[in-house]
């Protein structure tokens, strides 16, 4: 587990990497323990994704199932997310040769998942209670597409292999994260 110091010091470099500042790579401990380590950073996300989880779920699905029913089919979701896309980065990393890059960009994606779920967190805060229902598909869109454009960001600033290269794992995460979601939801 990772000491409250390291947490902190992983969130600033996540941080500068979110202000597409390149060199926030340099702030992240790049060790094989900090792989490890980065992955607590799942622990830090899961209320904000209960938090999503809640605002998205109406009363009609919850009628049709139950809401343990539900609790545990996303949980299951969420920890196969956490761990089949760092096998599938990985994977590709080793297949364009640049295998130890991979792990540089896991450690830099999973402390950015805490940034991405408090964006998202707000987002849905705000399109839930603040603003016409019209406008909250949009307000929506434009917040996926900031994550996806922050994801690629740090694909390009990890692995050092370009923008397709970037492009192309953020698509694979993108295919597999609508794949596990399409699949927990078909449960309920």
């Amino acid at each position: 587990m990772p000491e409250r110091g390291e947490i902190a010091q992983a969130l600033y470099a996540a941080w500068r990497l979110a202000r597409l500042d390149r060199l926030g790579m340099h702030y992240f401990d790049l060790s094989h323990q900090a792989v490890w380590k980065s992955f607590w950073a799942s622990a830090l996300c899961y209320p904000g994704f209960l938090a999503l989880l809640f605002l998205r779920l109406d009363d009609a699905t919850v009628a049709r199932t139950s809401l343990t029913n539900i609790l545990l089919v996303e949980t299951i979701g969420y920890v196969v997310a956490w761990t089949a896309f760092p096998l599938l980065a990985l994977s590709f990393c080793q297949r364009i040769g640049r295998a130890e890059k991979g792990f540089d960009f896991l450690i830099a994606y999973n402390w950015s998942q805490v940034w991405q779920t408090s964006m998202f967190v707000a987002v849905g805060l705000v399109t839930a209670f603040l603003v016409p229902h019209r406008l909250a598909p949009n307000i929506d869109l434009a917040a996926y597409v900031a994550a996806l454009g922050y994801e690629g960001f740090i694909a390009w600033a990890a692995i050092g292999a370009g923008a397709w290269i970037a492009g192309a794992l953020v698509c694979l995460d993108l295919i597999l994260g609508v794949s596990i979601a399409l699949t927990t939801s078909s449960f309920y």
